[in-house]
């Protein structure tokens, strides 16, 4: 009789454990570790590519990737690093986006098609 009760508290016990929720990372610290690394990605290949491009050549890369707030890379004009930027990258897991001055200017479509490449894993100018 005493095996039987045990047996009907273990059942119990792992019946109640399954409904409990899982234990989960808060959501707001991975979405944010998610943009530093998409933004990374794109900071590192926008160095590599833009900053030895002659359409860039006004243009300087400041990134802003240790924020506890939203991480991104602001495209100054170059050597003016206290100017307003001309372009603000931000990102998402896998995605990124841009807006300011820039995204009106024939410099725009190249953008976007970069820093949507780069933010999804692909490399390359």
């Amino acid at each position: 009789m005493k095996r039987l009760w045990r047996m009907h508290g273990l059942a119990l016990a792992l019946g109640v454990s399954a409904c409990t929720p899982a234990a989960s990372p808060p959501a707001g610290l991975s979405a944010h570790a998610q943009s530093v690394s998409t933004l990374q990605r794109v900071n590192s290949q926008a160095h590599l590519c833009w900053l030895k491009d002659g359409a860039f050549k006004a243009y300087g890369i400041v990134p802003e990737l240790d924020t506890t707030s939203t991480p991104r890379l602001l495209i100054i004009p170059r050597g003016k690093p206290q100017s307003l930027p001309q372009a603000v990258i931000v990102a998402s897991a896998g995605q990124a986006q841009f807006y300011g001055p820039l995204s009106s200017q024939p410099l725009a479509g190249r953008i976007n098609t970069d820093i949507s490449r780069w933010a999804s894993g692909g490399t390359g100018c």
